[in-house]
């Protein structure tokens, strides 16, 4: 009877059975669960584990000094040998989740501190191989850098990002103030002013560029010689690396953006800025000079010419303006008719709308005054220190002379039929006009309609068979001879 009611009263001999059970076990296995010494029938588990002076206590039971020493060895040697270790390499079968957080906390604190990083799924790696992966990353960083410097979103992303980290310096620093000040509407002593000036700005984080998520950092992991030699056994773990590497990777890839940019931008000479601001001139005023002349075609033909103009001059001349303004402001802008935009997030708010204008202008526009009204706004003195002036009559007359000479000495080398045609059509528009030419090859039948209009009988005859003798050379139907050359 005693015997089956033991919650009144359990024989001694019964007791020492226990007894005998527990110290044998956890002599032999180094362990103890409650679950098991239940199942034996002790109803007080953790007041048998006390009586084991060297039994680490945990929720679901205890485990020894020397197996807990096996399980820090076990994982000293596999972050010395492979970097990194995963929770079921080492971890008692026996042990539930509320035991696993305590045992990683004790291996761990048997390591230097500054050598290993515990993973959210209690894997652990060692500070030496995240060394070493960010370095093997290197390459990659610098490449993206390289491609990213000329990409306008991600540029624009580095500079948000640059111009937040310099309020939240400038905030910190203006938050340092001594307290006090007059008496006003505020209370005693200016208190409440002070607690205004010394409260930092809350603004929402600006992330800035990055360099690869976390996903993509685990997949790049994946391909690492050491992951391919020892592979991780749980799906998370390369994920919860990557997400370690993550931050510095990212801080790494915006250091060698910015210096990527900084390369972009260096600054000029300055013979070369002075030279830059000659050739803008001379472009600026030269596509002035064709503005002039396009009055005289009929408007499907003044089409026609005023895009040409932009895709050719206009653009020559965006390009090389955007240059220098890349300069003062510091874009990484490298003269690619395709990211023209790359500029504009670094040009003041009030130059942006001329800026965007200007772009429309020389990729879709058909109107070459609204090109030069949108670039005489954003070249503005309060803008730019680029100085760009339309000429006074003196130096007019001087570009023009200058462009005659330049059309005689070319129509003195040209050998191609239908260049000379078109460099006597300019010499003939430009005594004719005062006004530059400059179209597509299919409107020269037009430019000959209006520059013979004024000329003898002879010579326009003479310009319209030059321009059939000129479209058979070119379809290799025969040259036009010497004689008619000098002629011409």
């Amino acid at each position: 009877k005693q015997w089956y009611q033991r919650r009144e009263r359990v024989p001694g001999l019964y007791t020492a059975a226990q007894n005998q059970w527990t110290d044998s076990f956890y002599t032999q296995n180094g362990y103890l669960t409650v679950d098991m010494m239940r199942a034996k029938g002790i109803d007080n588990p953790h007041t048998v584990i006390s009586r084991y002076e060297d039994a680490i206590s945990l929720p679901s039971g205890c485990l020894s000094k020397t197996s807990l020493a096996s399980a820090q060895s076990i994982v000293e040697e596999a972050l010395s040998a492979e970097g990194f270790i995963e929770l079921t390499d080492w971890m008692f079968e026996w042990c539930k989740a509320e035991d696993e957080e305590k045992l990683v906390q004790l291996v761990v604190s048997s390591l230097p501190a500054d050598k290993v990083r515990v993973l959210p799924g209690n894997g652990m790696v060692s500070v030496d191989l995240l060394t070493s992966l960010l370095g093997q990353f290197g390459d990659q960083v610098t490449s993206k850098a390289a491609t990213d410097a000329a990409n306008p979103k991600i540029l624009a992303s580095l500079k948000k990002f640059d111009d937040a980290s310099s309020m939240l310096g400038d905030s910190v620093k203006g938050g340092k103030k001594g307290k006090g000040g007059k008496k006003g509407k505020g209370g005693k002593g200016g208190k409440s002013r002070d607690i205004e000036d010394d409260e930092p700005a809350h603004t929402a984080p600006v992330p800035g560029p990055t360099f690869l998520s976390i996903d993509l950092i685990a997949k790049e992991l994946a391909g690492f010689q050491v992951f391919q030699t020892s592979e991780p056994k749980e799906e998370d773990t390369l994920s919860e690396i990557g997400a370690l590497l993550k931050k510095q990777l990212d801080e790494k890839y915006r250091l060698a953006l910015e210096e990527e940019v900084k390369k972009k931008t260096q600054k000029s000479s300055k013979a070369q800025q002075r030279a830059d601001e000659d050739t803008i001139n001379s472009l600026f005023n030269t596509i002035i000079q064709c503005e002039k002349g396009l009055k005289v075609f009929e408007e499907a033909i003044r089409s026609q010419i005023e895009r040409h103009i932009l895709k050719t001059l206009a653009t020559d001349l965006t390009k090389a303006t955007f240059s220098v303004l890349a300069e003062e402001y510091e874009c990484p802008f490298n003269g690619d008719t395709t990211k023209l935009d790359t500029l504009i997030p670094y040009l003041p708010k009030a130059a942006k709308p001329h800026g965007t204008s200007l772009i429309t202008s020389v990729t879709s526009g058909s109107d070459v005054v609204e090109f030069l009204e949108a670039y005489t706004s954003l070249t503005d003195p309060q803008f730019t220190q680029l100085l760009v002036r339309k000429l006074d009559k003196k130096k007019e007359r001087n570009l023009v002379f200058a462009k005659k000479q330049s059309l005689l000495e070319s129509l003195k080398s040209e050998e191609k039929s239908g260049e000379l045609l078109s460099i006597a059509s300019s010499l003939i528009f430009l005594k004719q006009h005062g006004a530059f030419l400059h179209v597509p090859g299919r409107c020269i039948s037009s430019v000959l309609r209006v520059v013979s209009g004024d000329l003898p009988e002879e010579e326009r005859a003479l310009l319209e068979g030059l321009q059939g003798e000129g479209v058979a050379e070119r379809r290799g139907e025969g040259a036009m001879e010497e004689e008619r050359k000098a002629t011409l």
